[in-house]
C-alpha cells in the first residue's frame, strides 16, 4: 500500500502571545519568502503551504510553523478547503453550445439565477454586488482604466478603507500617511538644516546626525545643498518618494523640539559671545574707578613722605605702609624704584595675562609733586580717563616688568630681606648655612644671605676682613678661581658695605659672583648673588640691585 500523501495549509491567526507583525517577520525568514508573499498568504484564512507531501516532511513543516508562532492545518492531500462562510450551491458548467452560422460569437448558456463564484481569488471578494453575466472564452479578460489601490490592516491584513485611523475589524492603530511639500523642506533645509530639520519633517529618522555634528558646520553646507536639490526635483520624482511619508510621531515631534532647542542655544550663545566682552569691559571699568579711593589715600601717604624727607621710598616699609594693601577691588600696592606705585586690581579676566595694573609715577614740579598713571599694562579701554594715552593695550616693556623688584623675601626669622622680582621665588637649598635663599632657576640668578655675630670673630676683625676669609674659603672649593674687580666700598640700606666681583668653574660650570659684605653693629652679613658667566654682563645690573635691596631690623624695631 502506498504512503498516504498530505497538503500543508498555513492558517492566518497566530498563536496566542505572538504579535502578527512578529509572525509576518518569522515565515518569512523560516521559509525564505518576502515580506509582502507572506502577507499575501495571511490574509487569507486557509492558503496552501506545501502539497504532496509525506507524513515525516509535514511534521517538519508543522513544528517550523508552530516556532515561527504561527498555526497550520494537514489534510490528505487532494482534499479542498474553504473557509465556512464562502460555501454557496454551485450549479453544473453548462456544455458548450454552437450557434447557427449568422452567430457572430459562440456564447455559454448560464443559468443566472444560479450561477455562483466557483473558485476564491487574491482579492476579497464583493457578496453584495449582482453576478455578472459571463464573458466568452475566447474573449480578452476585462480590465480597469483605473485601477483603485488596495489598503490593508497591518495586524489582521483584512481590507481597510484608506486613511482611516483605527482598523474596523481589529481595531488596530494604522499609521497614517501623508505628502510632504518640496517647497516646505527646501526652505527647512535652507534655513534649519544644520539641525537635520528638514529629515525630520521628510520622515526620516536620521536627522540626528545633523544635531549631532552641527557644531563642525557640515550639516548647513550640505543642507544647503539639499534645500535647492529639493527645490528643482521634478514633481513626479518628488511624489514617488515623499508622496506617502508617515505622519509625525511622538519620537518625531521630540526631535523636532530637541532640535528647536538647541538651535534656540546657538542663538544664544551667538549674543553671549557678543555682550559679554562688553559686559566684562564695563565691570572692569567699574573695579578700577572703585579702587580709586585707596590708591588715592597710598599716594598721599607717599607724597607726604617725599616732601618731609626728601626722599622717594622703594618699598613699603621706608613709607611707613604696611606691606599688605588691598581691598576688595585692589589685590596690591608696592612701592617700587622712585617711590612709583605699582598697583594690580582684581580683575579676574586681565590679571591672567598681567594686565591688570597701573603704575602711578612721582615727579616734582615747584615744589610739588605730581603723579601720572600713564605706565602699567592695563589697556586704555578700562582706565578712568586721567590715566589713559599712555600704555593703552600695551602691556610694560617685558625688560623693565621682569626686572622690577616688587616682592620682598624674609628669613625665617624675618630679620633679614631681599627685594627680588615677581618671577623669583624662596629658595632653601641653595646653601645649608644661608638664612634666606632667593633665584629664578629658568633665568640662572640666584642670590643668598649668610650672618655671623661679632661675638663670634675678634674685635680687630673688619668687613674687608670678613670678606677676605669668604675669598680664600672659595679658592678651595672653586677650580680655576680668580678675583675679577678689586673691592669697592659703599652703602647698602644705611649700612656700610663691600662688594667685589669674583668667578671660577663650580661643577664645571662656568660662574660668576657679586659678593657684597654689609657690618652692623653687632652682625656681618654677605650676600652672594651669581649667574653663569656668559650671563654676567646681562644680569649685573639686576644682582646689584638684589643685593643693594638687602634689609635688616634693628633690635627694638625696624
Amino acid at each position: 500500500m502506498s504512503e498516504d500523501r498530505l497538503d500543508i495549509y498555513l492558517l492566518n491567526d497566530p498563536l496566542p502571545g505572538t504579535e502578527r507583525s512578529a509572525l509576518v517577520r518569522n515565515l518569512a525568514a523560516t521559509f525564505k519568502k518576502d515580506v509582502p508573499i507572506i502577507e499575501k498568504m495571511l490574509r487569507k484564512p486557509r492558503s496552501l503551504l506545501k502539497a504532496n507531501v509525506d507524513a515525516a516532511t509535514a511534521a517538519k513543516y508543522k513544528n517550523a510553523i508552530h516556532k515561527a508562532g504561527g498555526q497550520c492545518e494537514i489534510v490528505a492531500h487532494g482534499e479542498q478547503l474553504f473557509p465556512s462562510d464562502a460555501l454557496s450551491p454551485v450549479a453544473p458548467r453548462p456544455a458548450l453550445t454552437v450557434a447557427p452560422v449568422e452567430a457572430t460569437a459562440l456564447t455559454p448558456a448560464v443559468d443566472n439565477s444560479s450561477a455562483a463564484e466557483s473558485s476564491f481569488t487574491d482579492s476579497a471578494p464583493n457578496d453584495s454586488a449582482p453576478h455578472q453575466q459571463s464573458a466568452s472564452p475566447y474573449s480578452a479578460p476585462a480590465t480597469n482604466a483605473h485601477p483603485v489601490r488596495e489598503y490593508f490592516c497591518y495586524n489582521c491584513g483584512r481590507g481597510i478603507a484608506a486613511g482611516v485611523a483605527y482598523c474596523p475589524y481589529c481595531h488596530a492603530k494604522q499609521v497614517q500617511l501623508n505628502s510632504k511639500d518640496k517647497t516646505t523642506a527646501g526652505l527647512l533645509a535652507f534655513f534649519l538644516g544644520g539641525f537635520g530639520i528638514h529629515r525630520f519633517y521628510l520622515g526620516q529618522w536620521w536627522g540626528v546626525f545633523y544635531l549631532l555634528f552641527w557644531v563642525t558646520w557640515i550639516p548647513s553646507i550640505i543642507s544647503f545643498f539639499e534645500a535647492f536639490v529639493f527645490w528643482f526635483t521634478s514633481r513626479q520624482t518628488w511624489q514617488q518618494k515623499y508622496g506617502q511619508v508617515p505622519a509625525a510621531s511622538t519620537g518625531f515631534k521630540v526631535a523636532i523640539g530637541v532640535a528647536c532647542f538647541i538651535g534656540f542655544i546657538f542663538i544664544v550663545g551667538i549674543l553671549a559671545a557678543v555682550s559679554l566682552p562688553a559686559y566684562q569691559d564695563y565691570t572692569a571699568r567699574s573695579k578700577v574707578h572703585a579702587g580709586l579711593p585707596l590708591v588715592n589715600q597710598t599716594r598721599d601717604k607717599v607724597t607726604a613722605v617725599i616732601q618731609e624727607k626728601e626722599f622717594y621710598p622703594n618699598e613699603n616699609v621706608l613709607a611707613g605702609l604696611p606691606d599688605n594693601i588691598s581691598n576688595e577691588f585692589v589685590s596690591a600696592i608696592t612701592l617700587s624704584e622712585d617711590a612709583q606705585m605699582i598697583v594690580e586690581f582684581r580683575i579676574p579676566h586681565l590679571e591672567k595675562t598681567r594686565q591688570n595694573i597701573i603704575i602711578w609715577t612721582p615727579v616734582e614740579e615747584d615744589g610739588d609733586i605730581i603723579w601720572s598713571c600713564l605706565g602699567g599694562s592695563m589697556p586704555d579701554k578700562y582706565r578712568v580717563p586721567e590715566c589713559r594715552g599712555g600704555s593703552g593695550a600695551v602691556t610694560v616693556q617685558p625688560e623693565t616688568n621682569r626686572n622690577a623688584l616688587r616682592k620682598r623675601m624674609y628669613s625665617d626669622d624675618k630679620r633679614v630681606s631681599l627685594t627680588v622680582p615677581d618671577n623669583w621665588k624662596g629658595d632653601r637649598n641653595l646653601n645649608d648655612v644661608a638664612i634666606l635663599g632667593v633665584s629664578n632657576q629658568i633665568g640662572e640668578v640666584y642670590a643668598i644671605v649668610i650672618d655671623d655675630n661679632k661675638s663670634d670673630f675678634d674685635a680687630s676683625l673688619t668687613r674687608s676682613d670678613y670678606l677676605d676669609i669668604h675669598i680664600r674659603n672659595m679658592e678651595e672649593t672653586v677650580k680655576d678661581f680668580h678675583r675679577v674687580s678689586t673691592p669697592t666700598a659703599l652703602q647698602v640700606g644705611g649700612l656700610p658695605a663691600e662688594q667685589q666681583v669674583v668667578a671660577g668653574l663650580s661643577e664645571n660650570v662656568k660662574v660668576t659672583y657679586l659678593l657684597t659684605t654689609i657690618e652692623s653693629d653687632t652682625h656681618f652679613y654677605i650676600v652672594y648673588a651669581w649667574t653663569l658667566t656668559s650671563r654676567f654682563e646681562q644680569n649685573k645690573a639686576l644682582l646689584s640691585k638684589v643685593s643693594a635691596s638687602f634689609s635688616v631690623k634693628k633690635q627694638g624695631g625696624q
